[in-house]
């Protein structure tokens, strides 16, 4: 549906054509509604744009100067028809993108690549902030979605949750950690060791999964110091404790640090990411992001032995 009134582009049409028979046709319409447009339009402006004989039309001195500008109002507006079509499909505008600094490690580069690719013509704004910080961004209408670590109770009604993966929880360590040997390491085993965890107030989800595995094996170990996944990881190869991480963060071929599984975790070694938006989010954009999100690989299909290469042998006495 065009903008802008239509005896504007019909004055257009026939000052292109400067025949009403052949503008008629161009208009789809039959010449004597065209003449009534026309006229119609100039009465208006007050003025006469066209000076009509029997053999031809020819644009008076005020046609040629609303020509031009009727030119430019007409591109305008169909420049701008196009362009808000392309936002309401999704195909252009902006969307504000929040996620964990553990996203960084699979999820996040492979939807961007797939979503840089598919949208370009999207403004992409991205926000990397804890998982709390990201849900109360949600909530407020700052973030349009975000990839998050998020547990039941951290949820609320107004929030729509999705599930995008789940991964083993890997026990983190130097490489030449006695724990190596095994190929995978009961829980129990860290018992009184020291031990790197996250903060409660930077890291609540990893914090509370942690807790949750240790007082399900009924162990404790020392802990040493509290913070973020990165700088966790920063102090394992430091040698100053153990850490827990996701899967997908951890070393996958060698290097300073190797990572085992824990042996009789079960469900509890298992850390979510979903995809978190309100439910009333009328972003064109959003739609088509969940897509690209959806179609991706699971990194729940990321097996925790991955990590590096196994020795099987039982723990050194």
């Amino acid at each position: 549906m065009p903008l802008l009134s239509r005896p504007l582009r019909a004055f257009v049409t026939v000052a292109e054509d400067l025949h009403f028979g052949r503008a008629a046709k161009r208009l789809h319409i039959t010449q004597p509604p065209l003449s009534q447009l026309i006229r119609q339009f100039e009465h208006e402006l007050g003025a006469t744009l066209f000076t009509r004989t029997t053999r031809n039309v020819q644009l008076t001195p005020a046609g040629k100067a609303m020509l031009e500008r009727a030119r430019r109002l007409t591109a305008e507006a169909d420049a701008a028809l196009v362009a808000v079509q392309r936002v309401a499909r999704g195909e252009a505008g902006s969307l504000t993108l929040g996620f964990t600094h553990s996203t960084v490690y699979g999820v996040l580069p492979r939807t961007l690549g797939a979503w840089r690719s598919r949208y370009p013509g999207v403004t992409l704004d991205l926000k990397q902030l804890t998982s709390d910080l990201l849900l109360e961004g949600v909530r407020s209408g700052r973030i349009d979605v975000a990839l998050a670590r998020v547990s039941p109770e951290m949820a609320d009604p107004d929030l729509q949750v999705a599930l995008i993966a789940r991964e083993p929880m890997l026990l983190v360590m130097p490489a030449g950690h006695e724990l190596a040997a095994l190929d995978a390491v009961p829980v129990r085993s860290l018992h009184g060791l020291p031990f790197l965890h996250y903060a409660p107030q930077g890291s609540r989800y990893f914090h509370e999964l942690v807790e949750g595995i240790f007082a399900a094996a009924a162990v404790r170990p020392t802990i040493t110091h509290m913070s973020i996944l990165p700088t966790l990881l920063a102090l394992v190869e430091a040698g100053m404790g153990l850490a827990l991480a996701p899967a997908a963060a951890v070393p996958k071929h060698g290097g300073p640090l190797v990572s085992r599984p824990l042996a009789g975790a079960g469900a509890t070694a298992l850390a979510t990411l979903c995809c978190v938006s309100r439910r009333d989010n009328g972003n064109p954009a959003l739609a088509g992001f969940m897509q690209v999100l959806h179609d991706q690989p699971a990194a729940a299909a990321v097996p925790a032995t991955q990590a590096s290469a196994r020795r099987r042998a039982r723990r050194p006495a």
